[in-house]
C-alpha cells in the first residue's frame, strides 16, 4: 500500500475488515478526550491556582495555554503524521498527552503546571487530528459520512463520561482530576496498536518550517485576541494580538503562494466545496459555543442552578446531538446531498435559538427544552462538515488539511464564546442602568450598583442595603432580555452562514461530473 493510497482512503480489504468493528468507536472516544480535557482543567483551575499561589495573570494563562498550544501546533502535527505514519504519531501524541497532565498532577509551582498544560495541549490536538484523519483509512469510501456520524456520537459520549469523572475527582482533590486523561490515553495506546492498521509515510521533501511557524503564531494571536475581547476592543490585550495575528496570517498566505514546497494548499480556498466546509465549521461551532455557554450562565447566575444541575440540564442537547449525528451521517451515505443536510441542520439551529424566547413566558426547565432539542439536532451539521474536509484533503497534504478542521472549529467556537459574552454583558448593563435611572438613582452611583452585581455573579455576595434584592431582581430581568436577544442574533448569524454554505455547496456540486455522487465521500 503506497502513501498516496493510504491518504486517499483506499484502505486494503484485509485491514479494513479487521478494523471495521472497533476502529471508528475507538477514534471517536480518543477525540472525546481532547474535548473533555479543557473542561476538567477548568473545573480544577480555582483549587489548583489557590494551591500553587497563582495570581490573576497566571490563572488567565493557565486557563488558555493548553488551547493556544493546540491551535499553534495541530496543523503541524497533522503534517508530521504524514511524514512518520499516522499510527505512530497517534501513539506518541497519546503518550505526550499523558505526560503533560501527569506533570500537572505533581506540579509544585506554576511553571511546572503551565509546562504540563502546554504539553497536554500539543498532544491532545495531535490525538484529535489523527483520530479524525484515520477515518478515511479504515472506512470504505461510500461510508465516510455514516462513519462521521458514529465518530461524532462516540466523541460526545466519551467527552461526557471523561468530563464527569474528572469533575467529580476535582471536588475531592484537584490533582486527582488530572490523572483521568493520562489513564484513558495510556489505555488507548494498546488499543490503537491492536485495532488500527499501520499507515505508511505519505509526505516527503522540505517541511516548510517558515510557513508552519508563521501560521502557528498567527492563529495564536487571533485566538488570544478574540478570547480577551470581553475586556473591550480598545484593550491592548484584545487589539494588539488580534492585529498581529491577522498580519501574520496574511504573511502566511504570501509565504505559501511564493514557496516552492508549501505545506498547506492555499488554492483550496478557491474551491467552493472547501469554502462551504469552512462556513459549516464556523457556523456550527459558533452555535455550539453560544448555546452551551449562555445556557450554563443564565441557569447559574439568574436561576441559581448548581454545577451538577447545569450538567444534567444540558444532557438533552448531547443525547439528541448523538442521535442526530448518526441519522444525518447515514442519510448522507445513502445519498442525501450535503446542501440538504445543511438546510436541515442549520434550520434546526435557527429555530432552536429563536425558541429560547419562550423563557420570557416562564423560566421553568420545560420552556428551555424545545430550543435545546433543536440546537442539539442542529449540531449534526458537523457531520457533513467533517466528511467534506476528508473528501477534499489532497493526498500530498492530507494531514495538514484534515487538521485544519480543528483550527476552523476553534475559531468559530472562540468567536461564539467571546461574542455572546460581550453582547449579553452590554445589554444587561444597559438594562440595569435604565432601571436605575427609572428608580431615581443618580448616575454617580451606577458604577457602585454594577460592581455589586458583578460581585454577586462572581462569588455570590448579595448586595447590602434595603435595595440589594431589588437590584438583583432588576439585573436578572435585564439578563433574561439580554439572553433572548443574543439567541435571536445568533439565529440570524447561523442562518446567514448556513445559506452561504448551501450556496457554495450548490456551486461545488455543479463542478462534479454527472456520474459522481454528491454525498461527501472521498474520491478514490
Amino acid at each position: 500500500m503506497t502513501g498516496s493510497a493510504a491518504a486517499s482512503g483506499a484502505a486494503p480489504g484485509a485491514a479494513a475488515r479487521k478494523a471495521t468493528a472497533l476502529a471508528v468507536p475507538l477514534l471517536g472516544i480518543m477525540g472525546g478526550i481532547q474535548t473533555a480535557d479543557p473542561t476538567i482543567a477548568s473545573t480544577a483551575l480555582v483549587e489548583s491556582a489557590r494551591a500553587l499561589q497563582m495570581d490573576a495573570g497566571l490563572q488567565a494563562i493557565a486557563a488558555s495555554i493548553s488551547t493556544l498550544m493546540l491551535a499553534a501546533t495541530v496543523i503541524t502535527t497533522g503534517l508530521l503524521a504524514d511524514r512518520i505514519g499516522r499510527r505512530l504519531l497517534l501513539v506518541l501524541a497519546l503518550a505526550l498527552s499523558a505526560l503533560g497532565d501527569l506533570i500537572v498532577a505533581v506540579a509544585v509551582d506554576p511553571a511546572l503546571f503551565l509546562t504540563g498544560r502546554a504539553l497536554a495541549g500539543v498532544g491532545l490536538g495531535a490525538v484529535y487530528g489523527a483520530s479524525f484523519a484515520y477515518i478515511r483509512a479504515v472506512v470504505p469510501q461510500g461510508k465516510i459520512a455514516a462513519a462521521m456520524g458514529s465518530f461524532a456520537a462516540c466523541n460526545a459520549v466519551s467527552m461526557i463520561v471523561v468530563s464527569f469523572i474528572g469533575g467529580s475527582l476535582a471536588s475531592v482533590d484537584w490533582r486527582l482530576a488530572f490523572i483521568v486523561v493520562p489513564v484513558v490515553t495510556l489505555i488507548s495506546i494498546p488499543a490503537v496498536l491492536a485495532v488500527l492498521p499501520r499507515q505508511p509515510r505519505s509526505a516527503r521533501g522540505p517541511a516548510d518550517v517558515a510557513g508552519q511557524v508563521v501560521l502557528g503564531l498567527g492563529i495564536v494571536g487571533v485566538l488570544y485576541g478574540i478570547s480577551h475581547a470581553g475586556a473591550g476592543m480598545t484593550s491592548p490585550l484584545t487589539w494588539a494580538p488580534l492585529l498581529a495575528g491577522l498580519v501574520l496570517l496574511v504573511l502566511f498566505v504570501i509565504v505559501e503562494k511564493r514557496g516552492a514546497h508549501p505545506f498547506f494548499p492555499i488554492e483550496l480556498f478557491r474551491n467552493p466545496g472547501f469554502l462551504a466546509a469552512v462556513g459549516m465549521g464556523i457556523a456550527f461551532n459558533f452555535a455550539q459555543a453560544v448555546g452551551i455557554l449562555q445556557l450554563a450562565n443564565i441557569w447559574q447566575y439568574v436561576y441559581g442552578f448548581s454545577t451538577v444541575e447545569v450538567s444534567l440540564g444540558q444532557l438533552p442537547v448531547t443525547v439528541i446531538s448523538v442521535a442526530a449525528s448518526i441519522y444525518i451521517g447515514r442519510r448522507l451515505s445513502a445519498g442525501l446531498s450535503p446542501a440538504t443536510a445543511i438546510v436541515i441542520s442549520g434550520g434546526a439551529s435557527v429555530l432552536g435559538f429563536l425558541a429560547f424566547a419562550l423563557i420570557l413566558i416562564s423560566h421553568e426547565f420545560w420552556f428551555f427544552l424545545p430550543g435545546m432539542l433543536l440546537i442539539g439536532f442542529g449540531m449534526s451539521g458537523l457531520v457533513p462538515y467533517g466528511a467534506l474536509v476528508l473528501r477534499l484533503a489532497p493526498p500530498a497534504q492530507f494531514g495538514a488539511v484534515t487538521s485544519s478542521r480543528t483550527t476552523i472549529g476553534q475559531f468559530g467556537y472562540a468567536v461564539g464564546l467571546s461574542g455572546s459574552m460581550i453582547l449579553v454583558d452590554a445589554i444587561t448593563r444597559e438594562g440595569v442602568i435604565h432601571r436605575l435611572k427609572d428608580a431615581g438613582v443618580t448616575p454617580a452611583r451606577y458604577g457602585e450598583a454594577l460592581d455589586a452585581i458583578y460581585a454577586y455573579a462572581q462569588n455570590g455576595t448579595v448586595p447590602s442595603g434595603d435595595n440589594g434584592t431589588a437590584l438583583l431582581q432588576g439585573a436578572a430581568a435585564s439578563y433574561e432580555v439580554a439572553f433572548v436577544t443574543t439567541m435571536v442574533v445568533t439565529a440570524a448569524i447561523v442562518g446567514v452562514l448556513s445559506l452561504l454554505t448551501v450556496f457554495a455547496l450548490r456551486r461545488f456540486e455543479r463542478t462534479l461530473p454527472a456520474s459522481k455522487p454528491t454525498s461527501p465521500s472521498p474520491a478514490s
